[in-house]
């Protein structure tokens, strides 16, 4: 029975490295982008301090970090996946998640907030907050960067 056991315990700590091993080679051109925008982000806007990343995968796929300057400012860089001009600006600049998070609440009464992201399309930075609806669909809901005004939404029945 102990053999039995001990070759249990070999062959799901095999599936275990397999299922990493597929993990990660799934997560390696991710990882990649990342890298990348955080070295044109760094040249261009002199980015020393990333507080949060976000990863949009729209029309146009871009890394957006928080963070803070050599000078100390508090920046928002959005960095297009493909050849773009690097987007700064100031923190301060636009909404905070929470206030999209707020604005989401109070104008669509979601069942449960799924995430929200910071993006950017046709020069136009947004959040696109992605969320369940009163109904029960996936619904996806974009903000201005700039003052939170309502953009566009829509939603997918399950």
């Amino acid at each position: 029975m102990k053999k039995w056991g001990w070759f249990a315990l070999l062959f799901f700590g095999f599936l275990i490295w397999q299922a990493w091993s597929i993990y990660d080679e799934a997560m390696a051109p991710k990882r990649l982008m990342v890298e990348n925008a955080l070295a044109r982000a760094k040249e261009a806007a002199g980015l020393v301090d990333v507080k949060k990343v976000y990863t949009y995968y729209g029309d146009e796929a871009c890394t957006v970090f928080i963070g803070k300057t050599k000078q100390g400012k508090a920046v928002v860089v959005w960095v297009p996946e493909k050849e773009g001009n690097v987007v700064v600006k100031r923190v301060d600049s636009g909404i905070s998640e929470a206030e999209a998070r707020a604005i989401l609440q109070r104008d669509r009464s979601p069942r449960r907030i799924i995430d929200a992201t910071l993006g950017m399309e046709k020069g136009v930075p947004f959040w696109e907050l992605t969320y369940i609806d009163a109904e029960g669909r996936y619904s996806f809901y974009y903000l201005y960067f700039a003052d939170g005004a309502f953009l566009k939404r829509y939603s997918f029945q399950q």
